[in-house]
């Protein structure tokens, strides 16, 4: 016999997951199904869950397509779990630093969980504060705005990825005149990078038009090809759906791989390379607080200058780094990273040799 102690958790735990309102007779399917147990009672399922509204960890849900079945919804206080007060402000500051990288659309799925964290706070401060003005998160980095994505294209990625689905997902690829492409993919993971959201995917059929024949190399964020792995921005998504077929996807996939890691970020090279900067004074008390690697190492080279030695991917972000901070950092290897960096600042002073026109 199931007592009604772990009957009512599973019935929260039901409408938590749905994430909408249920009626009756599915929710009472759902926890048959729970406890594998199909001789629980309908009626006993109604009575539960008309006593989680009298806690309010249950709630009437909005009607549905059924006009004569009754709805219901996850409640308010549905969380199972407490979080102390500094707990709580650590979770404001992710929320904060989530919604301020672009995410408002996840943050406000869970917008009950950010109202609880701040329900912590505000219980247990000295005095009433306004929580959105004590607690921040930033960049000292100019932050674009995200790409705009249909957050439903999102969802439907998600629980591919749980269910280790495959999806058909019109795309308009970068570079591409314009054409969309169809591809018959394995969603394998997402990745949260510069505001935008992108799909690490292996695609095992794509379409183009009739009339396009694609470049190759196809260029950054676009399929590499059929049975290949590649990276899609969710903001260049037409459509997005489910397939019957099940895809095999590359063993022993990980996302941080080197393999995977090189479509979602431009990679030069298919090693770490031996890095040397020289650096000025400014920047090397910046990154003794704050290290460019484990393994680096300082040695002076002048009363004003040091040097630096490490070993990291030359990434996009690497020259990105060494760019935006080229007043105070030479080059010193590798030569080809130094020629880089040489050839875009000489490009940079071209460009500002003379008055605006």
């Amino acid at each position: 016999m199931i007592n009604y102690h772990r009957r009512r958790t599973a019935l929260r735990k039901i409408l938590q997951r749905s994430g909408t309102s249920m009626k009756t007779a599915d929710i009472h399917a759902a926890l048959c199904k729970w406890f594998d147990d199909y001789s629980l009672q309908g009626k006993t399922t109604l009575r539960d869950l008309e006593a989680l509204t009298q806690t309010e960890l249950v709630a009437v849900g909005e009607k549905g397509p059924d006009k004569k079945a009754k709805y219901w919804k996850s409640g308010r206080e549905s969380f199972d779990l407490t979080l102390c007060p500094t707990e709580a402000m650590t979770l404001a500051a992710i929320f904060d630093h989530a919604q301020r990288f672009g995410f408002n659309a996840h943050t406000e799925q869970l917008g009950e969980l950010r109202k609880y964290a701040a329900s912590e706070m505000t219980k247990h401060s000295a005095r009433p504060l306004a929580w959105s003005q004590r607690i921040t998160s930033g960049t000292r980095f100019t932050l674009l705005k995200p790409g705009k994505h249909d957050p439903a294209h999102l969802t439907t990625i998600q629980a591919a990825i749980l269910e280790d689905a495959s999806l058909e997902v019109t795309y308009l690829p970068r570079d591409a005149d314009g054409a969309e492409c169809r591809y018959l993919l394995k969603p394998l993971a997402l990745s949260y990078q510069d505001s935008n959201v992108y799909l690490s995917a292996y695609v095992v059929e794509e379409h183009w038009p009739a009339s396009y024949v694609p470049t190759d190399p196809r260029g950054k964020y676009s399929s590499n090809g059929p049975h290949t792995l590649c990276a899609l921005m969710l903001h260049r998504m037409l459509e997005v759906k489910c397939n019957w077929m099940n895809l095999p996807g590359p063993e022993h996939y990980d996302v941080n791989s080197l393999e995977a890691q090189k479509h979602l970020m431009t990679i030069h090279g298919e090693a770490p390379v031996p890095l040397k900067l020289r650096l000025s004074a400014n920047l090397h008390n910046r990154l003794s607080e704050n290290p460019l690697t484990d393994d680096q190492v300082f040695v002076p080279h002048d009363e004003q200058h040091w040097d630096l030695s490490c070993s990291l991917y030359d990434t996009q972000g690497l020259r990105l780094f060494l760019l935006s901070n080229a007043a105070d950092i030479e080059v010193l290897a590798p030569a080809n990273l130094r020629k880089h960096v040489r050839q875009t600042l000489q490009r940079a002073v071209d460009l500002y040799a003379g008055d605006p026109a």
